[in-house]
């Protein structure tokens, strides 16, 4: 994943049309685009009623993670530190800011500086963890629960820096430089689980050594955002665009961006902004067709996405592309889009925080 310019799009467009998949798992599906649309203000006089009656779910939810940084914050819960430096890659949303890819590049750019980096993950969707493994061969990849125990394993095993994907609320392993990302689309105003996306307030950025803003394509504003983030800022954010790099087939061999009408299958936290990558990319919009984020495709899903599928071409993600492999006979000619890490402002700004972390005599800078 290089960094480059990133390209210049069409303009802003409507979201693609959703279509609701019809799968193994209707209710999960339905359940997660009724949960985005409350979480946007929407769901009529249930969506009303709703937010009223999980009030007090935030609040206990915001009380239980505040006193909990408080007791690490003060020391009463001890901290566990690793031999080598630990760089977490975290965010303050449920899904959709590009912590995995951002965290592979990462891995990527550390190993070109010639450092032993190590990627330890919880391994909640082993399908982000076979995406690791895909995009640094070479690197020790390591899906562990206990991240303290999977940095110390990671140093044992000779590696000499640690990157924690999703590792921002993980308060326990000690951490030399906590990046927080921020996805341009996420609510200017924070509204925590289970009633909005946020795990956490905007205030919780205090603790981290950078706030990388990213957004999906080139046409995405990062100003209501950036302007929510203001007042907790201690420098400019670093601003990140995740764009298009190239296209395959399920199997890995070179394709092409498709030419004509498409239908696009994807799983993930922030499906309108693979959309959005999608318009800008081909020139046209093509209809979404949306599962749950980590979703395990089954037959009847295949079914469904032949179906709806009409002599179009199918295009989907990395992340898909992993578990929708298994049905490549059944699925031809799916095309897999790629993604790159492109630096819009700050890249100097990142390289400075993470040379400061890392050991010297490890690697060159």
């Amino acid at each position: 994943m290089p960094t480059g310019n990133h390209p210049s799009g069409p303009g802003e467009s409507d979201p693609a049309p959703i279509i609701e998949a019809r799968g193994s798992k209707p209710s999960s599906v339905r359940a997660r685009r009724w949960v985005v649309d409350w979480w946007a203000g929407g769901g009529g006089r249930w969506g009303r009623w709703m937010r009223l009656m999980t009030l007090p779910l935030e609040y206990g939810f915001k009380a239980g993670a505040s006193f909990r940084n408080r007791l690490y914050d003060r020391g009463i819960l001890p901290l566990q530190m690793a031999p080598i430096p630990v760089i977490s890659v975290g965010n303050l949303t449920v899904g959709g800011s590009g912590k995995t890819p951002f965290s592979a590049w990462l891995v990527q750019e550390l190993r070109a500086k010639g450092q032993r980096p190590a990627l330890v993950a919880r391994g909640y969707g082993q399908d982000e963890m076979v995406l690791h493994r895909q995009w640094n061969p070479d690197c020790l990849v390591l899906a562990q629960e206990d991240r303290a125990y999977g940095a110390w394993k990671a140093a044992k095993k000779g590696a000499t820096v640690v990157v924690l994907d999703d590792g921002f609320q993980h308060r326990r392993l000690a951490r030399d430089l906590d990046i927080v990302l921020v996805a341009s689309s996420s609510p200017g105003r924070v509204v925590r689980l289970p009633r909005g996306p946020y795990r956490e307030d905007f205030s919780a950025i205090t603790r981290a050594g950078i706030v990388v803003i990213t957004q999906k394509g080139g046409t995405d504003s990062a100003l209501e955002i950036e302007m929510a983030l203001d007042p907790y800022l201690r420098e400019p954010p670093v601003k990140v665009c995740f764009s298009p790099k190239r296209w395959t087939d399920l199997a890995g061999n070179a394709s092409a961006a498709p030419e004509g009408d498409y239908l696009a299958v994807c799983g993930i936290g922030e499906p309108d902004g693979f959309s959005r990558i999608l318009t800008e990319t081909t020139g046209r919009q093509g209809e979404l067709l949306a599962f749950p984020d980590h979703h395990d495709y089954t037959w009847a899903d295949v079914v469904e996405i032949s179906n709806r599928r009409q002599g179009r071409v199918l295009v989907t993600t990395e992340k898909d592309a992993v578990k929708l492999h298994a049905f490549r006979d059944e699925l031809p000619d799916l095309r897999v889009l790629h993604l790159r890490v492109d630096f819009l402002a700050g890249e100097e700004q990142l390289w400075a925080h993470v040379n400061g972390v890392l050991k010297p005599g490890t690697g060159h800078t």
